[in-house]
């Protein structure tokens, strides 16, 4: 490791003093590069700063919420470090839902200002009742452009000074199921959750032109985390507009040193591409994934294909600012039971398993839900009190995930406590199933779930999606279980599909699975 590398990591305790303080620090470093254009640190400020008061201008305060419905521009940062200056809050939202669904949010949020790209808008106009807040529109050039109003402000830094408990970022949830919630963020859970990972010595760059290889959207909690790591870490953030693994494959072909955060659906796909392109990924230097499971097929593939790069797990979700868990690099070796868990508590992060019925800590070994405390907990949901009191019990968060302890201390994620099937009263953990099915060569993803039955409650089905060229029926597939699992966890029914419905974070749909 750079010795300078890690000399220029800061993690001041608001958000605001990231650019503040970089940008005093290495003034002609650069921050961001998007889309051919780049930002220095002192340019970053300097925008973020003509962005603050635009938003000043327009009466945006503290707690005001921005409202952002865009794929991944360089104006989010420039936006979101105005926000920290003044108090206010980002709220990027999914543009990825359907149109009814963006509005029911927008409207959720109470934001009072709407920055959005004109894709986005022309289909929110069109829902019926759809009546946002005043609306900017990014890149168009026009009277509302919202680049323009940030470029025609002065660069004055803000009186406001920012508090430790000011709402940073709203997030809305992934929405597996039912309506998606408000995760409010604050300066304290950023600052807590930085200094427990420099603690544990996560994303601590090798070189000095390593930089940041950023695809993930912005309204994920990770997508929000890794820019902002990498420039606490004045690494230089290469931003993509959105994720498109011909493009990653292509990035990676320069002689920079890139660190990524991916979800595994992001990471086989790029493997997949760079295996058509015939193409190397070895100038990754460090791979950090979550979100999702990682079976170990895909990460025995993904190993062989990034051979450079050291293989980091972050196990953590929206209301935990993204962290509880990390599972380290070494932990990654062929051979070691470990690698297929979630890895160990960040430092300053407690959890235990416990009875989800009962609310009672079970021992070591016992499968219950997985609980959580530590200082990077969120604030709670946004205008959802009984929400926040069913999830945080105690300074304690319950987090809906279903796992278990080894003797050695690594956490295993088995499964989501409601994705578990009971049939003829024994418990079956899908996660159990796929991880053997991710196995099979001719199977390139699969998803289980439980569907009712008159006998015994609940049944087995499988949906898998084959790789190209495969051959399989049903009947292959189950004798393949077969030999691997109980009998009452086999499968009464296989379907087969051409891809599983997945959310923006990479996780499978599995209420979209049961409606078929």
């Amino acid at each position: 490791m750079d010795c300078s590398a890690r000399e220029r990591i800061i993690n001041p305790p608001v958000i605001a003093d990231v650019i503040r303080e970089q940008a005093r620090r290495y003034p002609d470093r650069v921050a961001l590069t998007f889309e051919g254009k780049s930002y220095t640190f002192s340019e970053m400020n300097e925008r973020s700063n003509r962005a603050a008061q635009a938003l000043l201008g327009l009466g945006i305060g503290p707690g005001d919420r921005i409202a952002w419905v865009a794929r991944n521009v360089a104006t989010f940062w420039h936006a979101l470090f105005a926000a920290t200056k003044i108090g206010a809050v980002m709220t990027p939202i999914n543009w990825r839902l359907a149109p009814p669904e963006i509005a029911a949010i927008l409207a959720d949020s109470q934001a009072k200002i709407f920055v959005a790209e004109q894709m986005f808008l022309d289909a929110l106009n069109a829902v019926e009742g759809f009546a946002p807040p005043r609306t900017f529109v990014l890149e168009s050039g026009g009277a509302n452009c919202f680049d323009r109003l940030i470029d025609g402000s002065e660069a004055i830094e803000p009186d406001y000074k920012p508090k430790h408990d000011d709402v940073v970022v709203q997030l809305y949830t992934s929405g597996t199921t039912g309506l998606p919630k408000g995760v409010l963020l604050t300066n304290r859970c950023y600052h807590a959750v930085g200094e427990a990972g420099l603690k544990r010595g996560v994303i601590i760059p090798r070189s000095d032109d390593e930089s940041i290889l950023h695809s993930l959207p912005h309204f994920h909690v990770a997508g929000v985390n890794f820019g902002i790591m990498g420039m606490s870490r004045a690494m230089p953030v290469i931003q993509h507009r959105q994720f498109d693994p011909a493009a990653i494959v292509k990035e990676a072909q320069g002689a920079t040193p890139l660190t990524s955060f991916l979800v595994p659906a992001m990471i086989m796909m790029i493997v997949e591409a760079a295996k058509a392109m015939k193409l190397p990924l070895s100038a990754f230097s460090c791979v950090s994934y979550g979100a999702a499971p990682m079976p170990e097929p895909l990460l025995d593939a993904a190993i062989k294909m990034f051979p450079n790069a050291r293989f980091l797990q972050f196990y953590g979700m929206t209301e935990t600012t993204g962290g509880a868990t990390v599972l380290d690099p070494e932990d990654h070796e062929k051979g070691k039971k470990q690698r297929v868990s979630a890895g160990t508590p960040l430092p300053g992060s407690h959890i235990k398993i416990c009875d989800p019925a009962t609310g009672s800590e079970l021992p070591q070994g016992a499968t219950g839900e997985i609980v959580i405390r530590n200082g990077f907990i969120m604030k709670g949901y946004w205008n959802r009190p009984g929400a926040t009191a069913e999830a945080i019990r105690d300074g304690w968060y319950w987090s809906g995930d279903a796992g278990h302890f080894d003797e050695n201390g690594f956490l295993y994620v088995v499964d989501r406590i409601k994705d578990m099937i009971i049939s003829g009263g024994e418990n079956i953990y899908p996660a159990e199933i796929e991880n053997v099915l991710a196995a099979h060569p001719g199977v390139l993803e699969a998803a289980v779930i439980g569907v009712p039955d008159e006998k015994w409650g609940e049944v087995v089905k499988a949906f898998v999606v084959k790789r190209a060229g495969a051959s399989l029926t049903s009947d292959e597939i189950i004798d393949y279980l077969r030999p691997n699992i109980a009998g009452f966890k086999l499968p009464k029914t296989v379907a087969f599909l051409d891809a599983l419905p997945r959310n923006p974070s990479g996780k499978i749909l599995k209420t979209s699975l049961r409606k078929m």
